[in-house]
């Protein structure tokens, strides 16, 4: 029993170390934020100042959240113009549409600043601005869809052509970097998507010009780093942005399921539990605040919970409920995800660890309750001398011995009979010796008691 409880703390610190270590490394990108302007700061600071809005990295529904709050701080602080620095290999289509519909609907000035690379998703952003420029080295286009379905790219060429039109750019170009079949003679072939560099962008009139660098930049619009205000990620996105990591993801919502599978297998409502509801209250937070989840996900998935703690502690076997907790927790976490293909990987990896970690903690503990609810109950007619807890008389003050561990439900032998009871005191190791408390309807009430009583 010391032997086992031993491995009980173990496992417990084990969740705890990992959990602290997470939130500590979150909380030091936190303290590494921006750190917020008052409202009179805010003002005298940008007033009359060009705003720059970096967007770098992969284009997903964050970088689409942090540009629509820069944008309306650009407009309220009253600045006459706003530079979208631009630095991407691409992502999803989903976002960069969203994305390309704030910059085209926004009532100032918008100049593109492609600092190396505006590909796939990145282009159609960079055609949405007034002006573009592109430093030299730099390129625009290759917009290749994924999957290479011929509906997403005839939807996907016409939004590349109609947003080059409205900013007054040829549409064509715009087509043949999303579309491979379309030939444009001396520019493109066909079979390939367009891609330009700075200088044939330039020599095209598709830009409004190459610069060598940023400060080259600043000097063709008659600006100076003293009139640029840089906009930065706020302490919640910059945490929020770390959790929708595929690889945190994975370590949160591993962490907090085996925390509740753990939970199942210690008594009471501890630690173990604690820790897994609070890695997956980090998880859904960070998809929120980034923008691919909604509350309704969020609901699906604690529906899914409910369901599941009905199935093993209300309604006896499993059934539809349970079928349906873990229908909805799949498709909450399903459905938060924002690629279907990263959302496979994401979820087979965890299913794998979760299996692995639940089968080491069975190893360790004995089989958990969920475990013994699903289980086929054996009766006498199989196995000799087994009976269920519909005891067919009072067994109160009669003593025996646990031969399965109790959390707190489990079997023992009372009187030469196997009997399900339930422990009222809690977790009680396989071996101990046990009293019958009371009879409450078919169940059998049980304690530990010690072996010298």
């Amino acid at each position: 029993m010391v032997l086992k409880s031993n491995k009980r703390k173990k496992f417990i610190l084990i969740l705890v170390c990992t959990f602290i270590l997470l939130c500590l490394s979150l909380a030091n990108l936190y303290s590494l934020g921006p750190e917020p302007l008052s409202a009179q700061d805010f003002e005298d600071q940008q007033r009359g100042a060009v705003h720059l809005i970096p967007l770098e990295g992969n284009v997903e529904p964050g970088m689409a959240t942090f540009l629509s709050r820069a944008l309306n701080d650009a407009e309220e602080a009253g600045a006459e113009k706003v530079i979208v620095e631009i630095n991407t290999f691409g992502g999803l289509v989903d976002s960069a549409i969203k994305i390309r519909d704030l910059i085209v609907d926004f009532d100032l000035k918008t100049i593109a600043f492609v600092n190396n690379r505006a590909w796939s998703a990145g282009a159609l952003i960079t055609l949405a601005a007034d002006e573009i420029y592109i430093v030299e080295g730099g390129s625009i286009g290759s917009a290749e869809t994924r999957p290479m379905d011929e509906k997403i790219i005839s939807a996907l060429r016409s939004e590349f052509a109609s947003t080059a039109e409205r900013r007054g750019r040829d549409p064509d170009i715009a087509r043949a970097m999303v579309d491979a079949d379309i030939e444009i003679e001396g520019l493109s072939e066909r079979g390939k998507l367009l891609s330009l560099s700075a200088t044939e962008a330039e020599e095209l009139g598709f830009i409004e010009g190459k610069v060598s660098d940023r400060n080259d930049f600043y000097a063709k619009l008659g600006l100076s780093e003293a009139d640029i205000f840089t906009a930065e990620k706020t302490n919640l996105e910059i945490v929020a942005g770390v959790i929708t990591n595929p690889y945190v993801s994975i370590l949160l919502l591993t962490v907090g399921i085996l925390g509740l599978v753990g939970e199942a297998m210690i008594p009471g409502f501890g630690v173990s539990g604690t820790i897994g509801v609070l890695s997956l209250g980090l998880f859904f937070t960070g998809y929120l605040v980034e923008g691919y989840a909604g509350l309704g996900m969020v609901v699906l998935f604690l529906a899914g919970l409910v369901l599941i703690a009905i199935e093993l502690f209300i309604i006896p076997g499993f059934g539809i409920t349970g079928i349906g907790g873990i229908t909805a927790i799949v498709a909450s976490l399903f459905l938060v995800l924002p690629d279907a293909q990263l959302a496979w990987r994401i979820m087979a990896a965890v299913l794998l660890l979760t299996v692995v970690g639940s089968i080491i903690l069975i190893k360790i503990f004995g089989t958990s309750k969920f475990w013994h609810k699903i289980s086929l109950k054996q009766s006498e007619t199989v196995e000799e001398g087994y009976t269920s807890s519909r005891a067919e008389r009072d067994l109160t003050g009669y003593q025996g011995k646990a031969i399965t561990p109790l959390r707190p439900a489990g079997t023992a032998e009372i009187d030469g009979k196997r009997i399900d009871v339930i422990s009222e005191g809690g977790f009680v190791d396989r071996g101990a010796k046990i009293e019958v408390l009371r009879m409450e309807g078919s169940k059998v009430i049980v304690e530990e008691i010690d072996f010298e009583e």
